[in-house]
């Protein structure tokens, strides 16, 4: 993971605030705002295409129990591949896997089409807050930059650090500890913090030690640091 004197600033779900979500247009929108990072969603279709989707349901359709086809017919959908044939190499890339189970598809993928060497892993970070899928990340490669998600206990990832050896932990800005920034810190464990919106609560976020933020409005917080 990338370690800078100044915060990071990460585009949440590409670009949210500026275009739709989880879609190239927002990915697109979140570079051109001088994001350092761009995070988006993926689940897996029941035919196991990794699309981008923050929710269960895309398009009134449950994703993992629909075809891509279908989905497709119902709407826009964004496939993975699309998105790392655009951007992967051009700007660092946060995948966030939402379900538990699955991630092989991914890997696999990703592996095949796009790793030439064990550096370029460096382009990428895999995020969840399940940890099963990054415990079998881990397995299937010890070069793979590993980030544990918590939505309350800021101290989840001391738990199952020994086996995931995380490049980085994600908090939610309500529920940030002074402990628990310093374990990471000492842990050489990058941390950020999801998901903030206002350049003043950024900047107090960078004296208590955080390494970079999530935001819907990266035009706001990019360069001000």
């Amino acid at each position: 993971m990338p370690y800078n004197e100044a915060m990071l600033i990460i585009g949440h779900r590409g670009a949210a605030g500026l275009a739709p979500e989880n879609t190239l247009e927002s990915l697109r929108a979140g570079l051109e705002a001088d994001a350092d990072m761009l995070e988006f969603d993926v689940r897996l279709t029941s035919d196991n295409i990794p699309i981008l989707s923050h929710d269960s349901k895309l398009h009134g359709l449950r994703v993992g129990y629909t075809s891509f086809a279908d989905l497709k017919n119902a709407g826009e959908v964004v496939t993975l591949e699309s998105v790392l044939n655009e951007f992967f190499g051009r700007v660092l890339l946060n995948i966030e896997y939402k379900p538990s189970a699955g991630i092989d598809t991914i890997y696999t993928l990703i592996a095949k089409k796009y790793i030439k060497r064990p550096s370029d892993w460096n382009n990428l970070l895999f995020s969840s807050f399940h940890v099963l899928p990054l415990l079998r990340l881990r397995k299937l490669s010890t070069d793979i930059n590993l980030a544990l998600l918590h939505s309350v206990n800021p101290f989840a990832f001391v738990t199952y650090q020994r086996k995931l050896q995380l490049a980085a932990v994600g908090w939610h800005r309500l529920h940030v500890n002074r402990l628990a920034i310093e374990i990471a810190q000492k842990s050489d464990i990058f941390s950020y913090v999801y998901t903030v919106n206002r350049p003043q609560a950024a900047k107090i976020l960078e004296r208590r030690g955080i390494d970079a933020v999530v935001t819907d409005y990266p035009n706001k917080l990019a360069n001000k640091f």
